[in-house]
């Protein structure tokens, strides 16, 4: 008996641990276009920061329209992803 309540912990565990890295694939940003504006209530990125650091990085991902640059929300949000530093 006590095998089989290993057994079956072991698998819920499984199960789990691959719902939860399933949820983390899972893309949770709009689709929409953003404006620089829209960078903060989207991602936390206020305008003023986003152009220093992010907007005109060379691969930064945009799209111009007319005079006027905007962002789709997935592109970015996989910059940033891709960017991303750690600390070992």
């Amino acid at each position: 008996m006590n095998d089989l309540v290993q057994g079956l912990a072991a698998l819920f565990k499984q199960a789990y641990l691959k719902g939860v890295e399933d949820g983390r694939k899972e893309v949770t940003v709009s689709t929409k276009l953003l404006d620089r504006k829209d960078l903060y209530p989207e991602f936390g990125i206020k305008p003023d920061t986003a152009d220093k650091y992010y907007l005109y990085q060379p691969d930064f991902p945009f799209v111009q329209q007319g005079n006027n640059r905007k962002y789709y929300a997935p592109a970015v949000h996989q910059w940033f992803l891709d960017h991303q530093q750690t600390s070992n």
